[in-house]
């Protein structure tokens, strides 16, 4: 496993490689934050090839709390660190482990913006740095997270929707 620098959260905004996305909820802001909360859920929403979501701390939620994603069947790995936690509005983390090492920093973040009593607006953005051996497919990388930060947030929704049914 690859170590990854820890980064603040304002490290969304100033890296070299962002990703951003948007997706309007027919689901209330606290709804979308109870789906992001749920730790072994996240198998639901972050898309096929995540296999495993577990926390790693105690408490599990909140600044400071850590979890352990595994994806691609157990070929990859990310290890994260809340770095942004205000419900119903900001969930984010900075890896701290990453296989295979594709980045050497890298910070996620959820904004949720009520519309009205009903939906909310979710705004993905990531920042990070790629490994200097993965620069070179950083239009191949970029392409993935597009495609992949929607339909994560297209499952988060589909997520929170059945958290109101």
């Amino acid at each position: 496993m690859g170590k990854l620098e820890p980064q603040p959260l304002s490290y969304v905004d100033a890296a070299p490689f962002t990703v951003t996305a948007s997706y309007l909820s027919p689901t209330p802001a606290a709804t979308v934050f109870e789906v992001l909360k749920d730790n072994p859920g996240g198998v639901n929403w972050m898309g096929s090839f995540v296999t495993k979501v577990r926390s790693t701390s105690d408490p599990e939620h909140g600044v400071g709390a850590t979890r352990e994603v595994t994806f691609l069947w157990g070929l990859g790995k990310l290890k994260e660190r809340f770095v942004g936690w205000e419900e119903p509005s900001l969930w984010s983390f900075t890896a701290v482990g990453f296989r295979p090492k594709v980045f050497s920093r890298f910070v996620e973040r959820v904004r949720i913006e009520p519309v009205d009593d009903a939906s909310s607006r979710i705004h993905y953005s990531m920042g990070s740095e790629l490994s200097p051996l993965f620069k070179p497919l950083a239009p191949l990388i970029r392409r993935w997270f597009d495609g992949a930060a929607l339909t994560t947030l297209r499952g988060l929704s589909e997520q929170a929707v059945k958290r109101t049914s």
